[in-house]
């Protein structure tokens, strides 16, 4: 139980803390102007103190963590594990936690820092709310999803506005697991089952980023059926035995380059002699023909270029007939004697060459013969690098085949775990009836006391583990969706208590009552009142004086006597602070 919140500060107004219901009204003065307001005067800031010094996460330059709040602390007084004790925490030192109080019973015994101030690091401070609230141990479960002391307090101490959106929510991105680890806990339900729903979740997860990272190339490989992978395999294996076989057989000959560069050599002149006998026999051909087809000139051709040559020579000195004839004989024998000669030395040139030809064939034939078979060391070299990349390629296939054998092995027994686990969770879903019934039970109480009928608590178990709802006719009124919220947190601290929980109070922020009827408030606070003195637990609740609604409470209902703290907006000094920031 909450006892009293205190601060180090002289304007801070203490709020003290009895059993059952517990308001904290901001009323607005008579002289209060328009402009000012009830909602700065330090309702939610009360339940903040009281998270913070619970082990909440702060984060600098919000919540208390503000530059005006530098060097406040803040005291929270409560009944732990059957004794009173005081926490303190500072705003300008928020890992440590100042223990007053009997703390021998307590698993984690407060130690001093190093001014001597007794107390416990947030960890620690934490792991002692768990045992003494909840049962449980944060430190030596083997699964990071389990239950933890901060996610369940802030069903109880709902301290967001987000927090009042969905029953089983308290912030807007909490995890799936999260809620369903949580809930299953405080339903009476076996959260391990939900733990194993989420690392199966992860190992499909993982699965399919694998998948995609190959798909997408941010992995090597290229994503193939199993056949294919085989069948590729095969190839590269039959290539790689071919490979190994050429090396076997491969035999270095040391004078390798040397007899390559003469073969290549006599190659070359072969290909230089071969050239120069085509060029001659063209030319030969050509004489040949030039003799067999040239004619000598008749007698009256001569006549007749003898006759055209005077004309067209008037005055030159003309020869005879006769001479001319006798001069062109001349000339014809000139001719054929050259060309007789020159067909006799290009035959010979030919021949020649020919049997050169001959000679350094049959010589290049004897190095090529001495390479047969053989080969240089850096043609050994290229041929084991091809040997060794063609291994690797086998190597690489066979880890793929493995891979995917194993990711559809994997993802097949995901498959048939997560049927069996469903399974199970039905079995052991049905063994806890008597237990998370009663949950079920107190939330058609607590709906059908603030309508007409009563709402449903339902829990279901789906593909992908518990699944919760609640149902109140009407729910799309946001009256009705904040007291769904309302009637679920009523059954956890009911249900808690009745299974004989440390956990003892619950807190609202007047949040809770944003767009509610006045006779459901009216009826919620008396619910509230009634349930408290029942199971034994604190319900803190910040309200508005314009949110009471005076009229519709039953006839004998003490209101004023729930009043524990009132603020006023008068002036800054009567908010919960002593100022205004």
């Amino acid at each position: 139980m909450i006892r009293a919140v205190r601060a180090n500060k002289a304007g801070f107004h203490t709020a003290f803390f009895r059993p059952g219901v517990n308001l904290i009204l901001a009323d607005r003065s008579k002289v209060a102007g328009d402009k000012d307001t009830t909602n700065a005067l330090g309702k939610s800031t009360l339940i903040e103190i009281v998270d913070f010094c619970l082990g909440s996460n702060t984060s600098p330059n919000k919540g208390l963590r503000v530059e005006a709040l530098d060097g406040w602390a803040f005291t929270l007084e409560l009944t732990l594990a059957g004794k009173d004790v005081a926490v303190t925490r500072a705003t300008d030192a928020i890992g440590f936690f100042a223990i007053e109080g009997e703390t021998n019973h307590w698993p984690i015994r407060p130690a001093p820092n190093k001014e001597g101030v007794s107390g416990l690091d947030a960890k620690k401070w934490r792991a002692v709310l768990g045992w003494a609230l909840f049962g449980i141990s944060e430190v030596g479960s083997e699964t990071a999803y389990k239950p933890s002391v901060r996610s369940l307090l802030s069903y109880f101490v709902r301290n967001q506005a987000a927090a009042y959106n969905t029953p089983f929510k308290h912030f807007d991105n909490q995890k799936t697991w999260d809620i369903q680890v949580h809930n299953a806990f405080l339903l009476g339900l076996n959260w391990e089952k939900a733990a194993i729903w989420q690392q199966l979740k992860d190992q499909k997860k993982a699965l399919d980023a694998l998948r995609q990272a190959i798909k997408t190339g941010a992995v090597d490989g290229e994503l193939a059926s199993l056949g294919e992978l085989e069948a590729e395999r095969l190839r590269l294996s039959n290539q790689l035995e071919r490979e190994r076989g050429a090396l076997s057989s491969f035999r270095v000959l040391p004078q390798y380059r040397e007899i390559e560069a003469q073969a290549n050599g006599l190659t070359s002149e072969i290909h230089d002699l071969v050239n120069a006998n085509i060029v001659d026999q063209r030319r030969l051909n050509r004489y040949r023909d030039s003799l067999m087809g040239e004619g000598v000139p008749t007698e009256s051709r001569l006549e007749t270029l003898y006759e055209e040559a005077g004309i067209a020579l008037p005055g030159l000195v003309v020869r005879t007939l006769g001479d001319a004839r006798n001069f062109n004989a001349k000339i014809i024998r000139n001719r054929r004697d050259f060309i007789a000669g020159e067909i006799t030395a290009l035959e010979s040139a030919i021949a020649e060459r020919s049997g050169r030809v001959a000679a350094l064939t049959d010589r290049r034939a004897e190095y090529l013969n001495a390479l047969a078979g053989q080969g240089a060391l850096e043609e050994l070299t290229q041929l084991q690098d091809f040997h060794t990349a063609t291994r690797l390629k086998v190597d690489e296939l066979t880890n793929r085949i493995s891979q995917l054998r194993q990711m559809t092995s994997k993802a097949d027994t995901i498959k048939v775990e997560t049927v069996e686990l469903k399974r199970s969770t039905t079995l052991d879903y049905e063994e806890r009836r008597a237990v998370w019934s009663k949950a079920l039970s107190l939330f058609s109480e607590f709906s059908e006391s603030l309508y007409k009928s009563p709402g449903r608590l339902v829990i279901d178990i789906g593909d992908t583990g518990y699944e919760f709802d609640v149902e109140i006719a009407g729910s799309p009124s946001e009256g009705i969706s904040k007291m769904k919220i309302f009637c679920y947190d009523l059954t956890l601290i009911s249900f808690a208590r009745a299974r004989g929980l440390g956990i003892d109070f619950l807190i609202h922020d007047s949040t809770i009552f944003d767009g509610v009827d006045p006779r459901q408030r009216a009826h919620a606070l008396e619910l509230a009142s009634t349930m408290a003195a029942k199971y034994g637990f604190q319900y803190i609740c910040t309200l508005n004086t314009d949110m009471v609604p005076t009229k519709d409470f039953s006839a004998g209902f003490d209101f004023d006597s729930l009043i524990s703290m009132r603020l006023t907006d008068t002036d800054p000094s009567g908010s919960l602070l002593g100022f205004r920031y």
